[in-house]
């Protein structure tokens, strides 16, 4: 038989100080939800927990235009399964596509809940040096810029996520436009051509760090990163990403600038 699906509480303005300085000590691990804190109603932000004082499940969830992000931790990985349950059917309910992150144990806890498990694993880095390593010098015939406008849905089309979804598209566009990104164009062409890039979130993780085959090899790819460091460390957050547990070669770029491997975690994206 099922179990009952238990229920959040939205921390209040109050709580959330509270609850700020809990995580800080007990819960170093939940740096996204840490970050969310920052968010505001623009965003749809909210914190739920279980209980309080006594918490032992923490979610943050806020908006993207039409995708839900949800963040879930918890040291009762059953209960905070039920939680996340809840949660994404309020969110089902309001025609959003959700996108979940937390660790896999909880995932696999929702399969009692009749919860699609198809995720994918990925390391967590977290930036924990407190200088930026000096960035290596820019190989003739390129130049650091932004991505331009013209250049986005080129960007969204080497996207992984973005394939066959018109939601992750929007969604790439909206980190694109919205947040920090770093682009490198190739200037032996005209017009320069974009080659190298990474861009951000709200809560300050970097994604889709991405090189163009050819121009591989020659250190753009920790250009551009450690561009992008400086532009979210300026605005007081430290960076974070998340890269697949099969991908080598972005994690030794992200930690020869820096980065330290944290948890493995998941993330799961509900179609509907």
């Amino acid at each position: 038989m099922m179990a009952d699906h238990k229920i959040a509480i939205e921390a209040d303005a109050n709580k959330r100080e509270e609850l700020k300085g809990f995580l800080y000590k007990y819960w170093p691990d939940t740096i996204e939800i840490l970050h969310g804190l920052r968010l505001g109603k623009d965003h749809n932000a909210k914190i739920l927990i279980d209980n309080w004082p006594d918490v032992k499940t923490v979610i943050l969830t806020y908006d993207e235009g039409e995708t839900t992000l949800i963040f879930s931790f918890g040291t009762d990985n059953s209960k905070t399964a039920s939680i996340l349950r809840s949660v994404i059917d309020l969110h089902l309910n309001d025609s959003q596509q959700i996108f979940t992150y937390g660790f896999a144990e909880i995932f696999q806890e929702t399969k009692k809940f009749n919860v699609d498990i198809n995720y994918e694993p990925f390391f967590r880095y977290v930036y924990t040096t407190d200088t930026v390593i000096e960035r290596p010098t820019l190989p003739e015939g390129y130049k650091i810029d932004i991505i331009h406008s013209s250049d986005i849905d080129f960007v969204v089309s080497k996207w992984g996520l973005a394939k066959g979804s018109l939601k992750m598209k929007q969604l790439m566009r909206r980190y694109i436009t919205n947040y920090p990104n770093v682009a490198i164009y190739d200037t032996s062409i005209e017009p320069p051509r974009l080659v190298s890039w990474n861009v951000s979130s709200a809560i300050g993780c970097l994604y889709h760090f991405f090189t163009v085959e050819e121009h591989r090899g020659k250190g753009l790819g920790t250009i551009v990163k450690i561009e992008l460091l400086q532009k979210i460390l300026a605005k007081g957050i430290t960076p974070f990403s998340y890269i697949y547990t099969d991908n080598a070669k972005a994690q030794t770029i992200s930690e020869k600038i820096g980065f330290v491997r944290g948890s493995l975690l998941a993330a799961q994206l509900i179609l509907h």
